[in-house]
């Protein structure tokens, strides 16, 4: 059973609503369940929607209580003098619940850096089908047939659930890791926080995918500078943006807990995505609009399906 990530809508970002519909679970083909990822069995399983909490769950509510709001102090500086916090930005943060203690904790911790160079690789694509990249080659088309093969009940089981084809599934975990060997080691908050705060056209979007890690953070009890990926805010072995986890993760091997560094719940999670945005198995053009909306770029919907096909044991 696949179980799908914090519903956290774009409107309003609340653990709140979070913890209200986590209880009110039924089931993933009755309602999509929507869970706290790092609070995940520690609260449900002390915490019934009728009982009172035992003391693993009262702690587990006292910790989380804290870092939402964050222990109460006196600041040592207004965040309006901050570096790198931006007006919109604090003002953002604010309506979604933190305090400015802990806005303040956050911007100042001593690894916050911003990374000048990423903005200036903006715009600069990648030809996936380019030999250097090495996509198609015997090595590389062998070890995609492998992941299929190792993992053949389970992807039946996706298949059934989305209708996505499995190969396709396949070629966007090559093109973005390459396989899980390469996710990436930038502060997912750093990156986000650098097209935030220096002036690109990116800036707006950097700014709200920055919201959506801190309350993602806060609802799931994690350092917002531990969560490591590529330069341009993606994580896991998906490469998911924030925004994009909250609206597609799920559950792959029904633990409790939507973590894309897992590949089952990065496997599942990727044909949320595309059957989410219009993926049919008999429609090419709603494939490559699936896939596009992955990636923005048209030699990466023809990367990803040249793989799928290559690695296909029909092909």
């Amino acid at each position: 059973m696949l179980q799908q990530a914090p519903g956290i809508c774009r409107q309003s970002l609340k653990e709140s609503d979070l913890l209200n519909r986590a209880f009110s679970y039924k089931g993933i083909r009755e309602s999509a369940r929507v869970l706290p990822i790092a609070v995940s069995r520690g609260i449900r399983d002390n915490w019934g929607v009728a009982g009172s909490p035992g003391l693993k769950g009262l702690l587990a509510l006292i910790i989380w209580g804290w870092m939402v709001t964050g222990p109460v102090c006196a600041l040592e500086r207004p965040i309006s003098q901050i570096p790198n916090l931006t007006e919109s930005l604090a003002n953002r943060l604010l309506e979604q619940g933190f305090t400015e203690e802990a806005i303040a904790r956050i911007f100042s911790d001593p690894r916050v850096k911003l990374y000048p160079h990423i903005v200036e690789r903006r715009g600069k694509g990648i030809n996936y089908l380019d030999k250097k990249f090495g996509l198609l080659t015997k090595k590389s088309v062998a070890r995609g047939r492998q992941v299929l093969l190792d993992n053949d009940s389970f992807f039946d089981e996706l298949e059934r659930l989305y209708g996505v084809e499995r190969e396709a599934v396949a070629a966007i975990f090559r093109l973005e890791t390459n396989l899980g060997r390469y996710m990436g080691s930038y502060p997912v908050f750093n990156s986000l926080l650098t097209m935030a705060a220096l002036p690109n056209r990116r800036s707006q979007w950097a700014e709200d995918e920055l919201v959506y890690l801190l309350v993602m953070c806060r609802a799931l009890g994690r350092d917002p500078f531990s969560i490591k990926g590529s330069w341009a805010g993606a994580f896991g072995l998906c490469q998911f943006v924030p925004s994009s986890f909250v609206a597609h993760a799920v559950d792959g091997n029904d633990d409790g807990v939507v973590d894309l560094f897992n590949f089952f719940d990065a496997m599942a999670s990727i044909e949320s995505y595309l059957k989410a945005n219009g993926w049919h198995t008999d429609d090419r053009t709603g494939k490559e609009k699936a896939i596009y909306a992955y990636n923005h770029c048209e030699s990466y919907v023809k990367a990803v399906l040249a793989y799928a096909k290559a690695i296909s044991t029909d092909s």
